[in-house]
């Protein structure tokens, strides 16, 4: 089984996109720049996303500290905006004092972002109450408390829990409404932004912010994020790098605005992003090249000739345009195989061109990644049987499952249970008397 997870290997020739993000990132000099890596569901965002801050790792001249923030692990669990914010702002206090540089402002910096932390806190109680719903947060503790309080269900417990909630609702009040004494809303936002620039030239450092998974969420944490994006966009010293589906953003902008035209989508992401990245499509030789290196990752080779052999075949996927090949041929030129990486080095070779072209996969590596699972599976299943089943044809049964017509692959399954054997005579016999749907049957498995 291959794992559907992200990757700093590169299986796919990413490196030269990766290292030319980086390469602008560095060149960049301190300038703020955002960058969005576009691309459908499963093309490699993520992989890419990791392949760039590799990049950038492994270069000297700059230093650079990192914040990968997932906002789909926040969703319904947390305010995205605010996680955001406190991600970022934890990271840098943690560095500052590994760094032992700029901890006073780091620090401060921080204690900006709790208080943006607070006034959402209590603004959200507010809101909640008006709507008629109970509060959230040290208010909605106190709410709770009180409803006891009215109904005589008071015992030792809820004492003391009322002596600590007070305390706490007490706190937070007494530092938000000092706030509001000194300062507004948008000073307070300026300040925030001053204060996050004056951390960063103090440390010395560039920070790097990765979002990942952004097109995974509902419309209003993509939103979310994007605000708190913004707030800090465009600040000296810092690069966003965004991976998401472009469709799925203007979706969420549809979504969160109402009905807007296409202008209003596309201009809200374009005015976001400076540097739009689309990952690259894959032809039948990338799709071809990575059948193969995930057939040699999951073989018994060891890591130094794992790595070797990867490494040779990026190099040649990025002479494709001279007309060189990545196939056994070229494979076998690399290292001696078995008998049987070679015969999946035949599979591989036999399905990359439908797993290009095919509309239910076109090329993308998570739906090839899926289609090996499933037929890893299938194989295992068989064998576990004492069923003989050959891979190559076992692939081909399932392309058909997937990619064929649903009533001629019903019509096969049907037949294969209804005989005798598991074998329908007529896969093998053709004729004049031969029904359409068993002609249909036979072509599309042939």
């Amino acid at each position: 089984m291959w794992p559907d997870n992200e990757t700093e290997l590169d299986f796919l020739n990413f490196a030269g996109v990766a290292d030319t993000v980086a390469e602008i990132v560095v060149q960049a000099h301190g300038s703020p720049i955002s960058i969005g890596v576009s691309g459908a569901w499963g093309v490699g965002k993520s992989s890419m996303i990791r392949l760039i801050r590799r990049s950038l790792e492994r270069r000297n001249d700059t230093n650079f500290v990192f914040v990968e923030f997932n906002a789909w692990l926040y969703q319904g669990y947390d305010d995205a905006r605010a996680a955001l914010m406190e991600v970022i702002a934890n990271k840098l206090t943690q560095e500052a004092e590994s760094r032992k540089k700029g901890i006073e402002k780091a620090k401060e910096f921080l204690q900006r972002i709790s208080w943006f932390r607070g006034a959402k806190l209590v603004a959200g109680s507010a809101i909640s109450m008006s709507l008629g719903m109970p509060p959230i947060g040290l208010v909605g503790e106190i709410y709770g408390i009180g409803e006891k309080l009215i109904a005589g269900d008071v015992d030792e417990k809820t004492a003391g829990a009322i002596e600590h909630a007070a305390s706490g609702v007490a706190g937070a009040a007494s530092g938000l409404l000092a706030a509001k004494k000194k300062t507004s809303p948008p000073k307070e936002i300026q300040a925030l932004r001053d204060s996050f620039e004056e951390t960063l030239a103090e440390m010395g450092v560039t920070l790097v912010v990765l979002i990942d998974d952004l097109d995974r969420c509902l419309p209003e944490t993509t939103i979310s994020t994007l605000e708190a994006i913004r707030l800090f966009l465009f600040l000296k010293n810092t690069a966003f790098v965004i991976a998401a589906d472009d469709a799925m953003i203007k979706h969420a902008v549809r979504r969160h605005f109402g009905n807007v035209d296409d202008d209003l989508e596309t201009n809200y992401f374009d005015k976001l992003i400076q540097l739009p990245i689309r990952v690259p499509p894959l032809g039948t030789q990338e799709v071809r090249a990575y059948l193969m290196l995930l057939f040699i990752e999951k073989s018994d080779l060891d890591g130094p000739t794992k790595e070797q052999i990867r490494s040779k075949v990026c190099e040649q996927l990025g002479k494709t345009w001279q007309g060189k090949r990545v196939d056994r041929a070229f494979l076998q030129t690399l290292h001696s195989f078995s008998g049987e990486m070679i015969a999946q080095f035949d599979t591989a070779d036999r399905l990359a061109p439908l797993m290009a072209t095919a509309t239910g996969i076109a090329g993308n590596p998570r739906l090839v990644k899926r289609f090996l699972n499933a037929l890893s599976i299938r194989m295992a299943i068989s064998k576990a049987q004492g069923v003989g089943v050959d891979e190559a044809a076992l692939a081909k049964m399932l392309l058909f499952e997937r990619l064929g017509d649903p009533k001629a692959y019903a019509a096969l399954a049907k037949a294969v249970a209804e005989h005798e054997n598991g074998k329908p005579t007529f896969l093998g016999v053709g004729g004049k008397g031969q029904c359409r749907q068993q002609a249909r049957i036979r072509c599309a498995v042939e």
